[in-house]
């Protein structure tokens, strides 16, 4: 799991870790005494945040320590969803790349990835200009302390996370919203070079699937913001902040809504027609206001 800001699940690993310890096992001797289903390596990637424990989990390793049951069910509470306020990040000199590293780490972990967006183009597929524009708008990292040289860095290390799309191995789906494509976020020029982008890697990208739900869909559930899946992990954007999900039936929701809104989507080809078509019906540079003689 990559390192992000979860004070939440650190505090719980750590209280693990430190209730583990001080029984004097080691790893393996631990997980033998906690019995049926436990090996050496779950019992570290629970200790390392690289897995969530359930419930089950934590009360056998409470029975096991002789520990609270209720602290440690509490931490695991809080654990499962984590918010991580931009501020933290963005006030902090590099703290903005900083986080676009975090983020391509979890992916670059994961098996399963999954993006949606309804009104934006995800930024896996963004091209530098896109991006560029669209991080210097209201609610972007200028607004919270970024400087130009830590926005430069952001969009290379976008950049440098949508290499994944060509890799094999991995369940990749990048969705969005019809409405992404036509949203002026950024100049007539950007937003065409980016319209033929994503049909360019419609087209030819085979290890991930590239998706768009037009207009003209039925709608398969109520979409009110998008999401991000790695694996076990949803992550909400908000306009201050990352909501981090790791609840297992929240996650699975998630799963499932992405599920859902593919099946109404259009892909390769027709994803590409569509892109292209939205380009033709958008004029390449500002129109001129009328005037009425």
């Amino acid at each position: 799991m990559a390192a992000r800001t979860r004070r939440a699940r650190q505090a719980l690993t750590e209280r693990l870790r430190q209730l583990r310890r001080a029984t004097g096992a080691t790893g393996a001797q631990f997980a033998a005494r906690l019995g049926e289903g436990w090996a050496q390596p779950k019992v570290s990637k629970i200790e390392t945040g690289k897995q969530l424990p359930t419930a089950e989990d934590v009360e056998a390793w409470a029975t096991v320590t002789h520990a609270d049951r209720k602290e440690l069910l509490d931490l695991l509470d809080r654990a499962r969803i984590e918010y991580s306020a931009f501020q933290q990040h963005f006030a902090e000199r590099g703290g903005a790349s900083r986080l676009q590293d975090a983020i391509g780490a979890a992916e670059a972990d994961a098996t399963r990835i999954a993006h949606y967006e309804p009104l934006l183009v995800p930024g896996i597929l963004q091209l530098a200009d896109y991006a560029r524009e669209l991080l210097h708008l209201p609610g972007g990292p200028a607004q919270f302390g970024a400087g130009e040289d830590d926005i430069g860095r952001m969009i290379a290390s976008r950049l440098r996370r949508q290499a994944i799309l060509y890799e094999a191995g991995r369940d990749i789906t990048v969705l969005m919203g019809e409405a992404a494509l036509r949203t002026r976020v950024a100049s007539p020029p950007t937003m065409r070079a980016q319209r033929e982008h994503i049909a360019r890697l419609a087209e030819t990208v085979t290890t991930a699937t590239v998706a768009i739900v037009p207009f003209t869909a039925q709608a398969p559930i109520i979409t009110l913001h998008g999401w991000a899946l790695t694996d076990d992990i949803a992550t909400i954007e908000t306009d201050t902040g990352n909501l981090e999900i790791a609840d297992p039936q929240h996650v699975d929701r998630y799963w499932h809504n992405t599920r859902l809104l593919l099946d109404t989507a259009v892909t390769g080809k027709n994803a590409a027609a569509l892109c292209r078509h939205i380009n033709t019906e958008t004029p390449a540079a500002p129109q001129p206001p009328t005037t009425n003689q």
